[in-house]
């Protein structure tokens, strides 16, 4: 496969994630790129990356607060509870 352009054909590339925005150069000034964000991507995208941010840290904080409150039942000798706060933290795991 050549990397040169044929003229009059046209292929179409896969996507991988056909809603992200197209991918453009940073504008240029007279020293190169100019620095800073791209504010010409698709609105509301910062806000579902924060979103999914925020979802992964309560899942961890649930699992580091499992883990605690297993430890401490282990240390005190009640282990009846073990078993559920395994399973708990398990189901936490997956999602």
């Amino acid at each position: 496969m050549s990397m040169s352009r044929d003229i009059g054909t046209r292929r179409r590339r896969k996507v991988a994630n056909p809603d992200d925005p197209p991918v453009v150069r940073p504008p240029w000034g007279p020293g190169g790129p100019i620095p800073g964000p791209n504010y010409r991507g698709s609105s509301g995208r910062i806000a579902i990356v924060q979103g999914q941010i925020f979802i992964v840290a309560v899942i961890l904080a649930a699992q580091l607060w499992l883990v605690t409150v297993a430890l401490f039942d282990l240390l005190s000798g009640q282990a009846s509870i073990l078993a559920w706060l395994a399973l708990v933290s398990f189901v936490g795991f997956i999602v």
